[in-house]
């Protein structure tokens, strides 16, 4: 399949995304502060030359260029409207919170965090791969907002975009498909089959706050892309965009882009058409950068390769949350792929997958982690080629009816719209009955603690809050307590129960930001007083006897 209008508009939009974070980085490598202005010079150029590269080549096909800028502006503004009205992170978990605190850290200081003694405050942060806290600073700066309110449209078009490339991919592997389909409708059924397991889909940041592994799966699934384009016509262009996604997700979240390159080098093994000496050429073009980036950020940041290891909380694919269906298709998708030579990227791609979980699970069980929680998360970069795998199973299939029946591609093509309407109606059903989650980071909360820390030190402050985890965002990332000494190591200040009885009893500390005032006990509401309103939200002020470390 030749290059089409949509695939070099999907891969300028990405160069200016991947662009943004390496100049970023690179700016800080060298010893210069991140200027966000200087910042997008040099990525709108990227994305420029990225365009003009591959636009050279690409033949108009208006169809797919419409459906992808259907799918990517419809996407983007669905998810933007889940997040109404501020537009702020709709997700939970401590996670959120020490994203958060590295955001606020590089804002203030336009630079990354290059001093251990910062652990005390950020933890494991300190060595935490950067591109989607740089580009959330970047896109604030841009936007003249800031960076805690463009973290979230960051990751809700990043997420958009990597539909688009989903749909380029399927657009790709069905035009290899023997006979006359209808490629679009099928392209989207594999779309549509994402929000069968909506909880790594789109639950992995609206709800679950992995920013950073969603915004890394945009940059691995670009490599897939890549992947595909060199294979159908090996030129240096395709690896140099390969190499571009590959440190852009290495930036971001380095597990994404493993699989990715076995894929690479599964596919160079198994491509005939070029000289050993060939591919290896076209394999350090495409790999070189990614391992030099590899090297500079270990050699600043060896505790980062220790997080292989670690536990955390991350959710089992188990048939209650993939569902029977899915799991039955994904099954027939796969045996459909491993049979079709032509759709072997996407075999390969499941088994290098299943080998880095496999080798993350054996890491964890070897450093005593109570979950594997990074192998466990090998399963939200699945989706996507089980997805594709469906719509190419069920395009088969569509293809063995129709012959059999003796209709043409054309003639099935309204059936096939049906279809894919069919099942965009039953998997919105579902999307459509979801209670919207309460997020824990709320507009009025924010300028509350904002505007008592402008006023009060923060020593002085307790929270009462209905969510513990609102109080922890409060605590480290807008009040820039540590996360290893004082109230932090205490349970019991993140507890909404506790913060109640706090303030119920005498003695507690003078001041507090409630982020519902009148969701407060009746006990409560009527001896303090407030100080400051914000909408729900409030600063309010202790009666009587108080006591502060600071006073």
């Amino acid at each position: 399949m030749p290059l089409v209008g949509a695939e070099a508009v999907a891969a300028s939009a990405l160069a200016f995304l991947a662009s943004s974070i390496i100049a970023a980085y690179l700016a800080d490598w060298l010893g210069f502060r991140i200027v966000p202005l200087a910042i997008l010079l040099p990525s709108a150029i990227a994305a420029a030359a990225t365009f003009l590269c591959l636009g050279r080549r690409a033949t108009p096909a208006a169809p797919a260029l419409v459906a992808f800028g259907a799918l990517v502006c419809g996407m983007f503004a669905w998810l933007l409207w889940l997040a109404r009205p501020d537009l702020l992170p709709t997700g939970s978990g401590p996670d959120l919170a020490h994203h958060l605190a590295l955001i606020e850290y590089i804002e203030r200081h336009q630079r990354l965090v290059h001093d251990v003694r910062l652990s005390e405050y950020l933890g494991e942060m300190i060595d935490y791969t950067p591109g989607v806290h740089l580009l959330a600073v970047l896109t604030g700066a841009w936007f003249r907002s800031d960076a805690l309110h463009a973290l979230y449209p960051v990751v809700a078009w990043s997420v958009a975009l990597k539909t688009g490339f989903v749909l380029l991919i399927a657009l790709r592997l069905l035009d290899a498909v023997d006979g006359d389909i209808p490629r679009i409708p099928f392209a989207l059924t594999a779309i549509v089959l994402l929000f069968l397991p909506r909880t790594y889909f789109i639950g992995s940041f609206t709800e679950q706050s992995f920013v950073a592994q969603v915004l890394s799966e945009l940059f691995a699934v670009a490599m897939w892309w890549a992947v595909l384009v060199w294979d159908a016509s090996p030129t240096r262009s395709a690896l140099v965009f390969y190499s571009l996604s590959g440190t852009a997700a290495f930036l971001t979240w380095p597990v994404s882009a493993g699989p990715l390159l076995v894929l690479l080098a599964a596919v160079m093994l198994l491509h005939g058409r070029l000289s050993w000496l060939d591919r290896l050429q076209h394999l350090a073009i495409a790999t070189v950068p990614i391992a030099a980036t590899a090297a500079v950020h270990g050699t600043r940041h060896a505790g980062g390769f220790r997080m292989a290891g670690t536990g955390g909380f991350a959710i089992w694919p188990t048939a209650g949350v993939l569902g029977w269906w899915f799991i039955a298709l994904s099954a027939a998708g796969f045996l459909c792929c491993a049979t079709e030579r032509r759709a072997r990227t996407v075999t390969l791609l499941l088994a290098a997958i299943a080998l880095q979980a496999a080798a993350l699970f054996a890491t964890a069980h070897a450093s005593g982690a109570a979950a594997p929680y990074l192998a466990l998360k090998m399963f939200y970069l699945a989706i996507y080629p089980l997805g594709i795998a469906i719509a190419l199973t069920l395009a088969a299939g569509w293809r063995a009816a129709v012959r059999a029946v003796g209709r043409t591609g054309i003639r099935s093509a309204p059936l096939a719209w049906l279809l894919v309407a069919s099942l965009g109606i039953a998997v919105a059903r579902p999307l459509i009955a979801a209670p919207r989650p309460r997020p824990v980071v709320t507009q009025a909360a924010l300028v509350a603690a904002q505007w008592a820390r402008a006023r009060i030190p923060p020593a002085c402050i307790d929270y009462l809050v209905i969510d513990g985890y609102t109080a922890y965002w409060l605590h480290l990332a807008v009040f820039g307590h540590p996360r290893a000494s004082g109230r932090a190591l205490n349970d019991d200040t993140f507890e909404p129960k506790k913060a109640l009885d706090r303030w119920i009893l005498p003695n507690g500390l003078p001041f507090a930001v409630a982020d519902d005032f009148d969701a407060l006990p009746r006990d409560i509401r009527t001896n303090v007083d407030i100080v400051a309103r914000f909408g729900p939200a409030a600063v309010v002020k202790r009666r009587g006897p108080s006591t502060c470390p600071q006073r």
